[in-house]
């Protein structure tokens, strides 16, 4: 009867009622929006409204299944989970020319990167807990034999056992740094700042009036907890060095000179806040960069070798950016592939972290696959596709002995 008067009460926030616990439109947004950033993902939608029905039916198996499990006293371990959503995290990463694009791609979907952890976590919290309470409930793990994999591979093998065509490519990044004047009178406004901390001024007040930190400066210049390998490392390369309640002398990273005091640490975060005095990057600054890049072209259609060139050259150490399918690279970085030659390197790319080039390092052809070349993915498609079943008999029973009442999408108080 609480649950029924509080889901009267609060109907315009709610999209579902579970029992005692409650799914908040927020959640079912948030969910859609991190489900709609993975292109294949939009695909299987024809309207907003199938995905908020799909979504809020995941959101309401969840709780069931986490509910359920949690009086069976079953338990993931939080590092189990860190170390599959780290995986699949950086699988997802290496579809992107780099770090800085797969996180611009993040920024222009309205994600952060936490949350995009969380995520995931979610998800793979609820299925590795589907597993483990179907294994409690049926008494024994779900098996799969050779005889079904084998037979799925010869029914399937037409359409399934091939291998896309894949490209092998490595890369330039070149940082558009500014002039020498620029930098110097950068570093001298830092320096003035930092002057102004030691003298006792309130780190707060003078990022609210110096940081050109849009993100922060409005907050005080507090960026909250940093996770090791959220940031340019040469950030971290500071911060993570210092003592909390330690303000740091300026200090100089792609995005200009920043000023930081760590209020709190740990091993693998810190809490900490930033002044940040970025250096004007002009048209001119652009133009000659984009300049030098063409150069490297040149450098190259003369026989000049890559490795080489990237090693003395490129800001980002790592060159490689591995064998990739051709059908899961994102725009722009499809069509530059798609217009480049083995050995050729591409014009450059402007991104928000600098220049990048492209080079294909080798073009490997469509081929067939073999069913030793599958067992392992065969072997998971089946294991899921059975596990969907038992989890689906589970929920099934379980929202007979729950209460759960669905809220259509914009309902409120006067309908």
């Amino acid at each position: 009867m609480i649950v029924l008067l509080l889901c009267g009460i609060l109907v315009d926030q709610i999209a579902a009622c579970v029992g005692e616990e409650v799914i908040l439109e927020s959640d079912v947004f948030e969910n859609m929006t991190l489900l709609a950033s993975d292109p294949a993902a939009r695909g299987m939608f024809t309207t907003t409204e199938e995905m908020r029905d799909y979504v809020l039916d995941q959101l309401i198996a969840q709780k069931l299944l986490l509910n359920e499990a949690e009086k069976e006293s079953i338990i993931v371990a939080e590092e189990e989970i860190d170390a599959i959503v780290e995986q699949s995290i950086n699988e997802v990463k290496a579809r992107y020319p780099s770090e800085a694009d797969f996180m611009r791609d993040l920024e222009e979907n309205g994600i952060t990167l936490e949350e995009l952890k969380k995520y995931n976590a979610e998800v793979w919290r609820a299925q590795l807990v589907t597993q483990r309470l179907i294994e409690k409930k049926t008494g024994s793990k779900i098996t799969i034999s050779p005889i079904a994999m084998q037979r799925f591979f010869e029914e399937n093998k037409d359409s399934i056992a091939m291998r896309p065509d894949r490209v092998k490519l490595a890369h330039i990044l070149v940082v558009i740094k500014p002039t020498e004047a620029e930098q110097r009178k950068a570093f001298e406004k830092a320096l003035d700042v930092y002057k102004l901390l030691l003298a006792g001024g309130d780190f707060g007040v003078l990022a609210q009036e110096f940081s050109d930190d849009r993100g922060t400066k409005s907050r005080g210049g507090m960026m909250g907890r940093v996770q090791r390998g959220e940031t340019l490392e040469e950030f971290e390369g500071v911060v993570f060095g210092l003592k909390p309640g330690v303000v740091s002398q300026p200090f100089q990273t792609r995005l200009g000179y920043h000023i930081v005091e760590v209020l709190n640490k740990s091993t693998d975060w810190v809490l900490v806040r930033q002044i940040l005095l970025t250096v004007e990057v002009t048209r001119a600054d652009t133009l000659r960069f984009e300049g030098r890049a063409r150069e490297f072209i040149d450098l190259i259609e003369n026989g000049a070798n890559f490795d080489s060139l990237a090693r003395a050259v490129s800001d980002d150490p790592n060159i490689d950016l591995g064998e990739i399918p051709i059908t899961v690279l994102t725009p722009p970085l499809d069509t530059i592939v798609e217009n480049l030659d083995v050995g050729e390197l591409s014009e450059p790319m402007m991104t928000p972290y600098g220049l990048h080039q492209i080079y294909v390092r080798e073009r490997i052809s469509e081929e067939p696959l073999t069913f030793e070349d599958l067992r392992n993915q065969i072997y998971q498609y089946l294991y899921r596709q059975e596990q969907q079943k038992y989890s689906a008999e589970l929920i099934a029973d379980l929202e007979q002995s729950i209460f759960i009442h669905r809220f259509a999408s914009g309902s409120n108080l006067d309908n």
